[in-house]
């Protein structure tokens, strides 16, 4: 057999190339190739275009967010704008803070504390005060971090509590909205409807309606952009489409029982907006499948059947908020039922715990009596 020659260890110079170089603990630091980006961006997007389902919940939450954010930067432009900064810099510093306070816990909050206030703020009218908004994107952060931080069980959408619980200080502060037509303040069409035509007829186009190019809350109004992003919803399967079917059905019984218009009432972007994007969110729902239609059906019976005339109310018209505040309902409800059934199953692991103490130290007691006896 051939000897191989021995290779000759000769050192490299001090400008010798070399890619693997200690760094601050590392064993290695191997060079990425530029290319590698690329290859991780493409390996992403075929992801999310074949395999939606693997990818994060709070990602996928984040891309269903885009069309309806856009619609109503078109619809709305400049106060939308505004708006939407205001929702991103809550966001972006609640993410900031969550992080610090929360360095060196195994657990850390995702997006999901930059998501909700964009969920609070798209359900505020354009017409509202720069304060208000920025009270619902305050609030929706401090309640996603408090969730994360100490309740990560609850099911509910930080952002609508916070909408909820503003709308109800400030007595229907968030529901200004405006014209984007003419830019100046304008009722809803659920109100319009209540004050100037009867229950049979519809005051708006259809088209107009499904556009979302009319008064409404800034990211929610177009049912365009919400069929899209419950579309995405459903194709990575992050929607409960027997939810939605509960929902459809229970609206439909309220409807034909006042014999209502039913495309005026269910052609209806905010409706649909809590309805798909919230309140059919898997993450939200309770696991009892059977328990899912008939939270759907109650959603739709008590969303649109609750639409009311003001009559001197002092949170609002009965209109498009009615379905704002459903699903918020139910969704404290069941924040609610989750503590609660947190609580006592602590009790009682606190109570198992005295008991095996108090057998421990019973047991203790017996032993060191037979070892004073003998």
């Amino acid at each position: 057999m051939e000897e191989r020659p021995a290779r000759s260890r000769v050192s490299p110079g001090p400008f010798a190339y070399n890619p693997q170089v200690l760094s601050r603990g590392q064993r290695e630091l191997k060079a990425r190739a530029p290319g590698s980006w690329f290859k991780s961006a493409g390996s992403w997007l075929d992801r999310a275009a074949f395999k939606p389902a693997t990818l994060p919940d709070d990602l996928v939450t984040a891309i269903a967010l885009i069309p309806p954010i856009a619609a109503g930067l078109i619809i709305f432009k400049l106060p939308a704008l505004q708006m939407l900064a205001i929702a991103a810099a809550a966001g972006t510093l609640g993410l900031i803070a969550a992080r610090v306070l929360m360095r060196g816990q195994s657990r850390h909050p995702g997006i999901s504390v930059l998501l909700a206030p964009l969920f609070g703020v798209s359900l505020v009218g354009t017409g509202a005060s720069f304060i208000v908004t920025i009270e619902v994107a305050v609030l929706a952060v401090v309640v996603d971090f408090l969730r994360a931080q100490y309740m990560p069980a609850l099911r509910a959408q930080a952002g609508l509590l916070a909408y909820a619980a503003i709308a109800l200080v400030t007595r229907g502060g968030p529901s200004a909205y405006v014209n984007p037509a003419s830019g100046g303040a304008f009722a809803d069409p659920i109100a319009i409807w209540y004050q100037f035509f009867t229950a049979g007829s519809a005051p708006y186009d259809p088209i107009k309606l499904y556009v979302g190019n009319v008064p409404g809350p800034v990211f929610a109004t177009s049912l365009l952009a919400v069929a899209v992003a419950a579309a995405w919803l459903a194709y990575a399967r992050r929607v409960s489409i027997v939810v939605l079917f509960g929902f459809l059905a229970g609206s439909l019984v309220a409807i034909y029982t006042f014999h209502w218009d039913p495309l005026f009432q269910l052609d209806s972007g905010p409706t649909w907006f809590v309805a798909a994007l919230i309140l059919a969110d898997r993450r939200l729902l309770p696991d009892s499948r059977a328990l899912r239609p008939t939270l759907g059906f109650a959603a739709g019976l008590f969303a649109v059947g609750l639409r009311r005339p003001p009559q001197g109310t002092w949170f609002g018209s009965h209109g498009l908020e009615v379905a704002f505040f459903t699903v918020a309902t139910i969704q404290a409800v069941m924040a609610i039922v989750v503590i609660l059934y947190w609580s006592a199953s602590v009790a009682r692991e606190r109570e198992k715990r005295t008991r095996r103490l108090r057998q421990r130290e019973a047991n203790l007691r017996v032993v060191k009596s037979i070892s004073r006896v003998s």
